[in-house]
């Protein structure tokens, strides 16, 4: 009777140490956790405001997805400026979209976050393994409330925070 009580001791024994630090948040030193904090509330409102910009470009409504989208200029955000949605409305008009879905969220600053996409360009009814691209979108969050963003939106030279780690994280790989 001991001995089944010993065996059942060390199995619970090693069953703790097995799974040790499996639930454990990201150390400090990863430069690519996370430094704000984001609620169900936050991750939520992003991935609405995500599938309805999507959902337009989707149905064909470029001019509509595009009055979904913000830029962030000396730290204010403001709707797409008028110079920018030429070039936007061609490259989200040059598809046809026959789905999308959301494949990474990224929350690092209020100011620097992405979504990232991917889109069907193929009829998946038509073609065994329709073609898809992908895109991305940096949300920012303002006095409590989200937007998206273009990718470039501070300026055509602006690296972001994230790419910048991911790079450093690739060459020390």
């Amino acid at each position: 009777m001991k001995s089944k009580y010993l065996v059942l001791i060390a199995a619970v024994i090693a069953l703790m140490t097995a799974c040790k630090g499996k639930n454990e948040a990201p150390k400090p030193t990863d430069p690519l956790a996370p430094q704000m904090t984001v609620s169900a509330y936050d991750t939520t409102t992003v991935q609405q405001l995500t599938c309805d910009f999507l959902e337009q470009v989707k149905e064909g409504k470029v001019d509509e997805a595009l009055s979904r989208l913000y830029v962030l200029e000396n730290d204010e955000v403001k709707p797409l400026p008028d110079d920018q949605k030429p070039n936007c409305r061609f490259w989200l008009g040059m598809y046809q979209v026959y789905d999308y879905r959301i494949t990474e969220y990224t929350f690092f600053k209020e100011t620097d976050s992405e979504v990232k996409y991917e889109l069907t360009i193929e009829d998946p009814l038509t073609t065994q393994d329709p073609a898809r691209i992908t895109g991305l979108i940096r949300p920012v969050r303002r006095n409590g409330a989200w937007y998206i963003t273009l990718a470039n939106s501070k300026t055509e030279t602006f690296k972001s925070e994230i790419d910048s780690l991911r790079d450093l994280r690739n060459t020390q790989e």
